[in-house]
């Protein structure tokens, strides 16, 4: 007895050294890794269009061609409009900071005539909005540099959609239990392909109501924030508040306080309406992953693969839960990554 929890002690230990050497290797390379996962993003959004083509009577090569030049279109407009606010925005990005510096000055003014002291230094600690600014021109550098690495994603893309029948033949070959094999990876890719396709739509429609709301209120560059709303609403939890922020501060300095404070009302009413009402609905609680869970994961997968990790934290975490569902001695690592009915599904199955 004792001998056999030594063993199984050993084998954890080895288990978790091995998953330290991995995550290091994958730290070391990811730049390859990131272009990887998002090859696989693309792609797993892309099947469904492909599919419904083939339904359609179309043969595989011409319906994988057809969706790739509409991807290409898309990604290389996104990356003019994307260029082109990058350069006007850095180019004024001094001029923003001085408007803000003089705004916040006369706020300070006003409030100490009216008898009410604050310490301009540490509201200026405190929120730094230069830093903000600065960030947001960083992201949007980050957002063309990923447009610029999306010729050789979509190269990825092609290749993996074309070797599609394939895989369900390799992996037959390679496992020991085929069958069940299978059933585990189409549950997951349902349940991947589901979690993205309604988080595409739902951040579409996000961005595209906040950039047309604010081209109403009049704040410049309304299509980069309506841009940046779209990519961060995959980012779970904090991706709608970290666009809210450059977003309502640069309608301050195009808008006025008027144009500012309509414009956190936008992003209020969009990500309630949106974020916590109609996407829950829609999704409802099939990904079973805690909410504890997604935002650790969040940080994890942010750690490890920056940017890219955190658009993709909650697939990669399902992809993990899944995989730790197929095998029982590593089930009790998905009980801790699901929810409470799921530990409670599986409670009277272990009991007896």
């Amino acid at each position: 007895m004792s001998e056999n929890k030594s063993k199984s002690q050993i084998s954890l230990v080895f288990y978790l050294a091995a998953l330290v050497v991995v995550f290091a290797g994958v730290m070391f390379a990811s730049d390859i890794v990131t272009q990887f996962l998002m090859s696989v993003f693309v792609a797993v959004i892309a099947s469904k269009p492909v599919r419904y083509l083939i339904k359609k009577g179309l043969p595989s090569g011409v319906a994988i061609s057809l969706v790739l030049i509409l991807v290409v279109i898309l990604t290389s407009t996104l990356g003019g409009l994307i260029g082109a606010s990058v350069a006007r925005f850095s180019s004024n990005l001094d001029e923003y900071n001085q408007t803000i510096s003089q705004a916040t000055h006369g706020i300070f003014s006003f409030l100490e005539t009216k008898g009410v002291t604050i310490s301009r230094e540490t509201i200026s600690n405190t929120l730094d909005t230069g830093t903000i600014m600065s960030f947001t021109a960083k992201l949007l550098n980050g957002l063309g540099g990923m447009m610029g690495n999306m010729m050789m994603i979509l190269l990825i893309v092609a290749f993996m959609l074309a070797e599609t029948s394939s895989y369900e033949v390799k992996i037959k070959a390679i496992m020991n239990q085929p069958d069940s094999s299978m059933r585990n990876l189409t549950v997951a890719m349902e349940k991947i392909n589901q979690y993205l396709g309604i988080k595409t739509i739902t951040s579409l429609s996000t961005g595209v109501i906040i950039g047309l709301s604010l081209w109403l209120v009049g704040v410049d560059f309304p299509f980069m924030w309506g841009l940046i709303a779209f990519m961060m609403n995959y980012i779970p939890n904090i991706g709608s508040f970290i666009a809210a922020i450059p977003a309502i501060i640069m309608a301050f300095i195009s808008a006025g306080l008027g144009g500012m404070i309509w414009t956190a009302v936008i992003f209020l009413i969009v990500n309630i309406v949106i974020g916590s009402i109609l996407e829950p609905k829609i999704m409802g609680k099939d990904l079973g992953i805690s909410t504890l869970v997604v935002l650790l994961s969040l940080i994890f997968w942010g750690w490890i693969l920056g940017t890219t990790g955190m658009f993709l934290s909650i697939p990669l975490t399902l992809a993990a839960k899944i995989a730790f569902e197929s095998h029982e001695s590593t089930k009790w690592i998905a009980v801790l990554l699901g929810t409470e009915e799921d530990a409670k599904q599986i409670a009277p199955s272990t009991s007896s």
